[in-house]
């Protein structure tokens, strides 16, 4: 399988599987914008991390229960910092500043109803937590020891934030550099 073979069944997935119109719709516009012959040239990426593993990961490391603006933004944060050390599948992040989510993904967004039905993640009090089988889902992820390091490092960085609008002004800082 080629990496533009790759995208199409991950977008058809997105509708299929997980339901999620606006996932399929971030997927064919990035094939669009891309070079197709290029795609079909590439070989199929083996992802170290997928985005359910991602969404999962994230509460895990988090510790607690998380509500959704700080999962997306947690996981925004790993994604980009992970992304460089490791194959990640792409959970399509977009920024909306005047936005309750921010930072979105309708990728993780769908996972989280999807990872729920198969008994992952329980949602209490708009709060999301992992079931005992979520935990050791979560918990078979390896990265290395540096990278451990740092996540937790984001972790710390992020639950220091009480407020929603210190978190976004922690995002601008981070995003400028």
């Amino acid at each position: 399988m080629n990496r533009l073979q790759q995208l199409l069944k991950e977008a058809l997935d997105e509708i299929e599987v997980y339901g999620s119109w606006t996932s399929l719709y971030y997927i064919l516009k990035l094939l669009v914008e891309s070079e197709a012959e290029k795609l079909c040239r590439e070989q199929e990426i083996i992802y170290h991390m997928t985005v359910d593993s991602l969404t999962l990961f994230t509460i895990y490391k988090y510790g607690e229960g998380i509500d959704k603006t700080r999962l997306f933004v947690l996981s925004f944060l790993l994604y980009d910092y992970l992304s460089r050390h490791y194959n990640l599948q792409n959970p399509i992040f977009s920024i909306k500043w005047n936005k309750r989510y921010f930072i979105y993904s309708p990728r993780i967004d769908s996972r989280l109803h999807s990872l729920s039905k198969r008994g992952l993640l329980i949602k209490k009090d708009k709060l999301y937590y992992l079931t005992q089988l979520g935990i050791s889902e979560a918990e078979s992820i390896s990265i290395g020891k540096k990278d451990s390091m740092k996540v937790d490092s984001i972790v710390a960085s992020l639950k220091s934030l009480r407020k929603v609008k210190d978190i976004k002004i922690f995002i601008r800082k981070y995003l400028i550099g």
